[in-house]
């Protein structure tokens, strides 16, 4: 399943894979999922709102610290589940959520039995702690001693992987437990929709018999609800990415939802399976989880660390979202130039997505600073670097959201120079394998940070300039984002 995901996939299984996502980001999704991100941003505001109004009328004028990133990981999952599936994960309000890459098996097993007295509402906290597990120890850094041999010795790989799951260590466990909860909660997922939709084809057959239907309730691969001890998720919603995905099989076709990948009119492809779904449908919890909450904890901490772009950044807010309970709407948008230049420059200076990679075609070489790559090989591109290239970037290692605004008088003497101007700023990789999402993850970036400074403004915590940073499969904040959240008026 690991090995369908749209992110492995190469040729042919590739191109039709990325024509099954492409419905999920075209123009009409994307205005659809808008009052959703909206929503989950409004919620996490007034949740900040009122915990710091609770706090500093306690302490007589004292603040409540927050773990910042750890709040918008909560976000992020919420928006996740309501626009890819349209369930409700119930992350914003998990109090003691399961940190990313918190690692910690005592936390897992109280996340695990919380979610057992909770029923659905513990689906939150048991995603956010998965997803945090397999980021962290899913990285040949931070995990499993076998991961990093078989790293260096992937001709050992058959023989690594017998054995890690024969005398398995601790992070090899947490991480087979973390893919195993995100499995098989991504077949009950699937297996809902099934129930959902047997009525229409199977209702006959399952009276006649007594007997539910193989297809309703049952995985084809035999996981699923059983699996997660019979506890349902509330129904998948139209027009979500897993609806589309699964409708659409159940139609065949080009697996497009009625639209062709480009470079692929007249071209058919055969019905996705249920691994195949399931392993986009993990793809997207975890590429729409950490790397957005880890992109926007370090634009607040940009933004906190800059008062001359936190002023500009109100003006704009207030100026395009003037009522009290105004959230942004998508005229708003295009409105919101400035705020989107703060992501793009955020992205530049911590690009959670630090390493993208190709692999050299088999039979051919590449020749590359006169050192010559065999075919087959893997090569890294360290974004994070490339971003932070002062031949490259003109006063590199300064925070200017001016160089992604072409209204601004420093625009012109801001932008990369020389050849690598076109493809200087990558956060979401280039070319035909970019991240297919990024419209997605830029659409919720802007009406988080819209949303969020609307109703507050973020003060750090001591401590934490320079900012500590920790890169495993995606880069993020070692430690969290401290901040204390101050309201910018009276409840």
């Amino acid at each position: 399943m690991l090995s369908s995901m749209l992110l492995r996939a190469s040729g042919s299984t590739w191109r039709q894979l990325r024509a099954a996502w492409q419905p999920a980001f075209a123009p009409a999704s994307l205005a659809g999922y808008l009052p959703l991100m909206t929503g989950c941003a409004d919620q996490l505001a007034r949740r900040l709102e009122a915990k710091a109004t609770a706090a500093a009328g306690a302490t007589a004028g004292g603040g409540s610290s927050v773990d910042m990133w750890r709040e918008l990981g909560g976000m992020t999952l919420q928006v996740v589940g309501s626009t890819a599936y349209g369930v409700d994960f119930h992350s914003i309000n998990e109090e003691d959520q399961a940190g990313s890459g918190s690692g910690s098996a005592t936390a897992t097993a109280g996340a695990t039995a919380a979610a057992k007295g909770r029923g659905d509402d513990g689906y939150g906290k048991q995603l956010a702690a998965a997803c945090g597990q397999i980021f962290r120890y899913g990285s040949p850094v931070h995990g499993s001693p076998y991961l990093r041999v078989a790293m260096l010795f992937p001709e050992l790989r058959s023989l690594l992987l017998t054995l890690a799951h024969t005398l398995p260590d601790e992070k090899f466990t947490i991480l087979t437990k973390a893919r195993t909860r995100l499995c098989n909660t991504v077949f009950q997922l699937i297996d809902s929709w099934k129930q959902q939709h047997s009525a229409e084809g199977a209702t006959a057959a399952g009276a006649s018999s007594g007997k539910p239907d193989a297809g309703a309730g049952q995985s084809n691969n035999g996981v699923g609800a059983a699996a997660t001890g019979g506890r349902g998720l509330s129904g998948v919603a139209p027009g979500s990415f897993l609806d589309l995905m699964l409708g659409h099989r159940q139609g065949g076709g080009s697996g497009s939802g009625g639209k062709k990948a480009e470079g692929e009119e007249g071209v058919e492809h055969a019905p996705l399976t249920d691994e195949q779904v399931a392993g986009q449908v993990q793809l997207f919890i975890l590429a729409g989880y950490e790397t957005t909450a880890n992109a926007l904890a370090f634009a607040v901490y940009c933004i906190a660390t800059h008062p001359e772009v936190e002023s500009r950044l109100l003006r704009e807010v207030d100026d395009v979202l003037p009522g009290s309970d105004q959230l942004p709407g998508e005229s708003d948008l295009p409105r919101l130039a400035y705020t989107e230049a703060v992501v793009n420059e955020a992205l530049r200076l911590f690009p959670p997505a630090h390493l993208t990679s190709r692999v050299v075609p088999p039979g051919e070489t590449l020749t590359v600073g006169g050192y010559t790559i065999p075919g087959g090989t893997a090569v890294y591109l360290p974004m994070y670097l490339a971003h932070r290239d002062p031949a490259v970037w003109p006063r590199a290692e300064e925070f200017l959201p001016e160089r992604f605004l072409p209204s601004s008088p420093q625009y012109e003497s801001l932008q990369p120079r020389g050849a690598a101007q076109q493809h200087a700023h990558a956060p979401f990789g280039y070319g035909s394998r970019m991240c297919i999402g990024y419209k997605f993850a830029m659409q919720e970036a802007k009406v988080a940070l819209a949303t969020l400074y609307r109703r507050l403004t973020f003060t750090l915590e001591p401590g934490q300039q320079p900012l500590k940073l920790v890169a495993s499969v995606t880069m993020s904040p070692r430690g969290g984002l401290h901040v204390t959240p101050v309201p910018r008026r009276k409840l």
